[in-house]
């Protein structure tokens, strides 16, 4: 028995290797053409992921990814009234790339663009991964294997093929720091120009991240700190960080400087209607907009977040996103401390000095992000980077032999985690055009205004409806002050025609309860006395909100359990009635009479909408 065991595990394991052996030889990097290969292969595989996800449909991108970018290229900025609620003014750069591809492209096309274009953030993390662990032996195979790894966390995955900014400008913060670790070697080598030209790349890439997305700035602080831990003479280390912050503030200037010009002439605000308290815009209330609710609350969450966040994922993000790297992580690095605290002289591994730099910027990074945003996906970068960390961690705690053995098996459980807990932030199924919006009754829309009111979500629709009507957000996340309504008053009166666009309420939930009885009936549980099995599956499953419905004697199906249930009808009767009273406090007023329910589409899925009219109160 046991010769015929090791028999069948030689014949198992013999093809296995076989294969790695050819996967090795195609795409380790050891050469340019492998390199090349494996970025090509991966990017494809991005492209054919981004497509089995379906059409992006996340919250921002029905906000205002798409209405942005349409606003910047057709001069919107006064003509409309934050009809994105407050987002109506976030820097467009990026968003103007996503309404020209989501609109003008086949969406199918478009997502495979985007996925490819996610995918290719492996190069810049497989080469940072190579200057790291030069020395180590295997690293052309180390490399590429951690870059995958890093693809596989789950922040990442959660926007992979989206339009959510962190996943596409990864790829230019990951370039920078790539091409400060080659400065930094040229510099080692004393190779001038070829350094002054890596620095001047690396700050050109860190200005694009900053300016497509100002939360950037952290890791722009945290690379402007790790570029000094390595290279030359300290002169020369602190001269190629001037030519990166030069460098970075230029580009990021010369990319959205134009951009918080117009805001800040027409609003007093560049960053309108944020840190409103210290600019005084007249439209917003004097406030500093900030969202505290995912930080940290006391010292001891403080110092255990890792811990927190990982046990409740939804501390730090709206989805539920599992993932392991954190905690593991904060573990190994606690015992790493602790056996540096009790053994002095300690056998370590030689690595090379551009790990330092990458664990200066992680670290100083994660702290900042802790400390100002505690946001779950603005940690896609530093997740990245995570398998190279925790990998490092690994050779510091563990014996040689069994440091390689112990890390793989690790990492490779905590990508299998991440993917098997894989979520996302909202799709539809495809069709080929992307969005598409029935045309509202507006006779005239250029006597015509339209209030988008509520904090829905809705000014996606925007770019399909007539553009000579203004769009004025109501009663949304807006701060308000007293001169905005005076603005929206004055607008509201100076135009004959007035819309109100409500949201309408739809059943979404059938095709979850079709799959469900699908899958019961597989398991004979809709027949006989596979009811009462289902009859107890639904009182012990919360998480179904079910109860079993009898449809003939002997025969029971699934559904939503009683006063869970809300038909379409009603619920856009109540967001009618909100929408009342809220247009009340703005001394307007909706004719719900003259409400219909028009049909809206992102891919196959639908988001019908109300259209009203709007009087003014006598």
């Amino acid at each position: 028995m046991s010769a015929a065991r090791v028999f069948g595990a030689r014949r198992i394991s013999a093809p296995l290797r076989r294969i790695a052996a050819v996967l090795e030889r195609g795409f380790a990097f050891d050469t340019p053409g492998n390199v090349g290969r494996a970025t090509a292969a991966i990017m494809l595989v991005g492209g054919i992921v981004s497509l089995l996800l379906g059409q992006d449909a996340n919250w921002d991108l029905r906000n205002y990814h798409l209405y942005n970018g349409y606003a910047l290229l057709h001069g919107r900025l006064l003509q409309d009234l934050a009809p994105a609620q407050m987002q109506s003014y976030f820097s467009p750069l990026l968003d103007v790339f996503h309404y020209l591809l989501m609109a003008r492209l086949p969406a199918p096309l478009a997502g495979f663009v985007l996925g490819a274009l996610h995918g290719l953030v492996f190069l810049p993390l497989a080469g940072i991964a190579w200057l790291a662990l030069r020395g180590q032996p295997r690293r052309a195979r180390l490399a590429p294997l951690l870059a995958l790894a890093g693809l596989c966390t789950s922040a990442f995955l959660s926007e992979f093929g989206g339009s959510m900014a962190d996943n596409t400008t990864a790829l230019f913060v990951t370039a920078a720091l790539y091409m400060v670790l080659l400065a930094q070697r040229r510099q080692a080598e004393g190779v001038r120009r070829a350094e002054l030209l890596a620095w001047t790349v690396a700050g050109a890439v860190l200005g694009i991240a900053v300016a497509l997305k100002l939360t950037n700035a952290i890791y722009a602080v945290a690379l402007g700190v790790a570029a000094v831990c390595a290279g030359g003479p300290w002169w020369r280390r602190l001269a190629g960080v001037g030519v990166l912050t030069l460098a970075a503030l230029v580009v990021a200037a010369a990319l959205a400087g134009g951009w918080y010009l117009q805001v800040w002439q027409a609003f007093g605000n560049p960053l309108f209607p944020q840190f409103n308290a210290l600019f005084q815009g007249p439209l917003a209330a004097p406030i500093s907009v900030a969202d505290v609710r995912w930080l940290p609350r006391d010292a001891w969450e403080h110092m255990t977040w890792p811990l927190q966040f990982a046990v409740d994922p939804l501390r730090v993000s709206e989805i539920r996103l599992l993932q392991l790297i954190w905690p593991l992580l904060y573990v190994a690095t606690l015992a790493l401390l602790l056996r540096q605290c009790v053994r002095r002289t300690v056998a370590v591994p030689a690595f090379a000095p551009a790990m330092r730099v990458v664990l200066v910027f992680f670290c100083i990074g994660y702290v900042l992000w802790q400390g100002l945003f505690s946001i779950h996906r603005y940690l896609v970068v530093l997740e990245l980077l995570a398998p190279l960390v925790l990998w490092f961690l690994c050779q510091r705690l563990l014996p040689g032999g069994r440091a390689a053995r112990v890390g793989g098996w690790i990492l490779g459980i905590v990508a299998v985690a991440s993917l098997l807990g894989w979520n996302t932030w909202g799709h539809e199924r495809w069709a080929r055009q992307g969005f598409s919006v029935e045309a509202p009754p507006m006779p005239a829309p250029e006597r015509s205004v339209v209030l988008l009111v509520g904090s829905d979500p809705q000014a996606w629709r925007v770019p399909w409806l007539p553009g000579q009507a203004r769009y004025v957000g109501v009663a949304t996340n807006f701060p308000e002050s007293p001169a905005y309504r005076a603005r929206l008053a004055a607008m509201v009166g100076a135009r004959e025609q007035r819309f109100a666009m409500l949201p309408a309420a739809q059943r979404q939930d059938g095709a979850r309860w079709a799959r469900l009885n699908r899958w019961a009936q597989v398991f004979g549980l809709t027949t006989g006395r596979g009811c009462d099995r289902l009859r107890w599956l639904a009182g012990k499953a919360r998480g179904l909100r079910a109860e079993v419905e009898v449809l003939d004697p002997g025969q029971c199906r699934l559904g939503p359990r009683r006063g869970a249930r809300q038909e379409p009808a009603d619920a856009s009767v109540q967001a009618r009635e909100l929408a009342r009273q809220q247009l009340a406090g703005y001394g307007l007023v909706l004719d719900e009479g003259s409400c219909v329910t028009l049909d809206s589409r992102i891919g196959q899925g639908r988001y019908p909408y109300q259209w009203c009219r709007v009087g003014l109160a006598r």
